[in-house]
């Protein structure tokens, strides 16, 4: 009885001693007012960046510049009391573990030991809002206790933004938390359920603004920078996945991309709806929009165990986002000096011999992914073709793109990925990014356009009269081998999702028929585009030239004006304008409303100092595509250029309306470094002197550094895959490939926690 006296009298006092330590400073704190509260946090809290920037070097704010209590962060579980499904969903999104997850923990946890936890304010805004507003980002924070890290990007975080920038790294002014809002514009933090069913108005009101269903909304954290703040160097642009929304044809704001699609924004794509199964009150007909927000980031399910989120996920990228084609093949038999180009590969007739040399072209699309692919940091996270050539009996002859048996991927694949490097000229492949000097290579496939990877071989002597088999899938694996190990002190399988895939059978010393057309494949004359695409943009511009006339050729006639305009751009790059204007014009009497070629013919009037015509041009489209940078870019120089013709008395006249635009630009996107350097010979000219040094201390920060270029060349030279891979035009010569090259076992994933 005694014994149990003691271990009730202990575990009270322990119980009060915990409440009283680590409760003591939310009770104090709630007891506050908003000025005695930043007065408490003030008291211990490093300004190192500046008194009037206490969130730098994020770009986060709050609505009234000042510190939020951190009880103020609404637990998400108090709305899982109503939305019954959106909580269990939010709680394996990767929002919910933004900041718990062992692969931000580890990288944050460097720059804590590297640098100072003052820094991470940079990656909190977006990664811990609660941390960086509530004042806990110091050395020597006021408090302890921080519940709102099991949270990151809370449900309240989230729906008390009041408004964006455009500039990322939380470009976003946080409102003050709360439950209910009135009309007036009182805000109620803490209510009862009863109160909130009783003021349903009040609630949306608290809760949603129109901005949350934009996509600025959501580029306010997807869009990322490294600041001089944190690198002591300059601004290195990191993503700008909502920039590149923006101007795909998903936005309707741009003539530019190579389709026409329906608009579609990031909750469209990112937030469909689902049936509520769980009786959520948001329910409409029994559906609400999801709150998984299924992605790319297989790592945080997979380690925690997640199985129904890893399945989303591997649903969402394999949903139709990506296309593989094997294209083309190019045939040298031996004794010939000339290569035969046989496209597409089934829908010719040909043969190869035993001891031919084929390069086979595989195209790789963004089909119905409304940004570059991969997105976001891909300095620690691989996209990669794996191609194989295999005989009869399915043994693997030849093969690029595998997982070595360190679990690393072959270092020859073709890949989609961003290189770091460290000022002394190292790879940065863990991700310390205030380490980061310059981009040695950075290669991604935009929204709607393609990507061409060249494998070379000579076909085996003892295959004649038998047969190979090509196979060429699109995998992607988050994170790297390097990084996963590093963070998990273990080696570990994270999943490798295959997106999609494409094979041709292949008979060596037969006669290869042409194949029927399938009805549901993707049709040929799209695949000459996308193969002109992919040529275009690694410069290949005369074999563009000719794949887009294969398009022109076709019977297809809805897309006959773009595939002109497609000819007359790869003509335009190899100085050819006055037959690229034969083609743009073509276009626009076959499609009046074509904007896209009435673009490019008003490049072609300027380039023809035809100034007046090619205002004109820009001007239609301005009309239709108001929020157009490359429209706006062109109208600014046109004006500029103006200014310089006209007479004394309208230069002026003429330097505002250039600037105009030029603000326009910014006004989109706040970064522009073209239009800020702009500004800058604009400002100049108008002898606004000061104005023109802020433009130009930007346009220093902003733009490319040519110092770094021989780091970013000896870096290339010394890694030669990387540097092979570097070029815009470049082949994969196969090697004989054995088994033992080759992670037999690779698991692909189980939970890890």
């Amino acid at each position: 009885m005694k014994g149990r006296f003691t271990k009730l009298f202990v575990l009270s006092f322990w119980l009060l001693f915990g409440v009283a330590f680590f409760g003591f400073d939310y009770v104090k704190s709630s007891q506050m007012t908003t000025d005695e509260y930043k007065s408490w946090i003030d008291e211990t809290y490093d300004y190192r960046f500046g008194r009037e920037k206490p969130f730098s070097p994020s770009n986060a704010n709050t609505f009234d510049g000042r510190f939020i209590k951190g009880e103020d962060f609404i637990a998400s579980a108090r709305c899982a009391e109503c939305h019954t499904d959106m909580h269990p969903q939010w709680n394996q999104s990767a929002h919910r573990n933004s900041f718990r997850e062992p692969f931000y923990q580890k990288n944050v946890t460097d720059l804590i030991r590297q640098k100072n936890i003052a820094f991470t304010r940079h990656c909190e805004s977006c990664h811990n809002p609660a941390a960086l507003f509530s004042g806990a980002l110091t050395d020597k924070p006021q408090f302890k206790d921080r519940p709102f890290d099991n949270e990151g990007v809370s449900c309240i975080a989230c729906h008390s933004i009041d408004s964006v920038s455009g500039k990322g790294i939380g470009g976003y002014v946080m409102g003050q938390p709360a439950l209910l809002q009135k009309a007036d514009g009182m805000k109620i933090v803490q209510a009862t359920n009863q109160e909130i069913l009783n003021n349903i108005d009040d609630h949306k009101r608290a809760m949603m603004r129109d901005v949350l269903k934009t996509p600025e909304f959501c580029g306010a954290c997807h869009k990322s920078q490294v600041p001089h703040e944190l690198n002591d160097y300059k601004f290195l642009r990191a993503f700008a996945v909502a920039d590149e929304l923006q101007q795909s044809s998903f936005s309707k704001e741009s003539p530019h991309p190579f389709y026409v699609r329906n608009k579609e924004t990031c909750n469209t794509c990112h937030m469909q709806d689902v049936q509520a199964k769980n009786f959520d009150v948001s329910a409409k007909n029994g559906m609400i929009a999801s709150h998984r927000w299924a992605a790319a980031n297989t790592a945080i399910p997979a380690f925690f165990g997640y199985k129904e989120q890893v399945e989303e996920v591997t649903k969402f990228l394999q949903d139709d986002k990506m296309g593989v084609d094997i294209f083309a093949l190019s045939v040298k038999s031996e004794g010939k000096s000339k290569e035969k180009l046989i496209a597409p590969v089934n829908r010719k007739d040909f043969k190869i011999k035993a001891g031919d040399t084929v390069t086979a072209d595989v195209i790789v699309t963004n089909k119905n992914i409304g940004h570059s692919f991969p997105p976001e940091l891909r300095d620690f996270y691989e996209a990669y073709v794996e191609f194989c050539v295999m005989d009869a009996n399915g043994k693997e002859i030849f093969k690029s793109g595998y997982m070595k048996p360190d679990g690393t991927l072959d270092e020859t694949a073709h890949a989609y990925k961003t290189h770091l490097v460290k000022e002394d000229g190292s790879y940065n492949n863990l991700h310390f990014i205030w380490k980061t000097k310059v981009i040695a290579y950075n290669l991604a496939i935009p929204s709607g356009r393609s990507d061409l990877a060249r494998y070379k071989f000579t076909v085996p002597q003892d295959l004649n009269g038998g047969q190979i088999k090509l196979v060429a899938k699109l995998q992607y694996r988050r994170f790297t081998r390097v990084f996963s190990d590093y963070v998990l002190n273990k080696s570990t399988d994270l999943p490798v999702v295959e997106m999609a895939k494409s094979e041709r059978n292949i008979l060596i010393g037969e006669e290869n028929k042409s194949q029927p057309v399938d009805p549901k494949a993707i049709p040929d004359w799209r695949r000459w585009n996308n193969y002109g695409i992919a040529l275009l943009d690694q410069r290949q511009f005369p074999q563009a030239a000719d794949a887009f006339d294969e398009v022109i050729d076709s019977n297809f006639k809805d897309y006959k004006p773009f595939a002109f305009t497609n000819k007359a751009l790869a003509l335009m790059e190899m100085g050819g304008w006055k037959e690229a204007e034969k083609l743009v014009e073509k276009s626009i009497e076959l499609d009046q409303n074509n904007l896209r070629a009435v673009f490019q013919l008003g490049r072609i009037d300027r380039v023809r100092s035809r100034l007046d015509e090619a205002e004109a041009n820009f001007k239609k489209v301005l009309e239709k595509y108001p929020r157009d940078r490359m429209t706006l870019q062109q109208l600014g120089e046109l004006a500029k250029i103006r200014s310089d013709t006209v007479a004394p008395e309208q230069r002026k006249p003429q330097l505002e309306i250039a600037k105009g635009f030029y603000d326009q630009i910014l006004a989109i996107d706040p970064e522009d470094v073209g239009a800020h350097y702009n500004l800058m010979i604009i400002y100049q000219k108008l002898g606004m002197r000061e104005e023109a040094r802020k433009e130009a201390k930007i346009f220093q920060d902003l733009k490319d550094d040519p110092a770094v270029t021989a780091l970013a060349s000896n870096f290339l030279q010394t890694n030669w895959h990387i540097g092979n891979e570097s070029l815009p035009f470049h082949t994969h010569d196969l090697k004989p490939f054995s088994e033992s090259m080759q992670k037999m076992d690779y698991i692909g994933w189980v939970s890890l926690k």
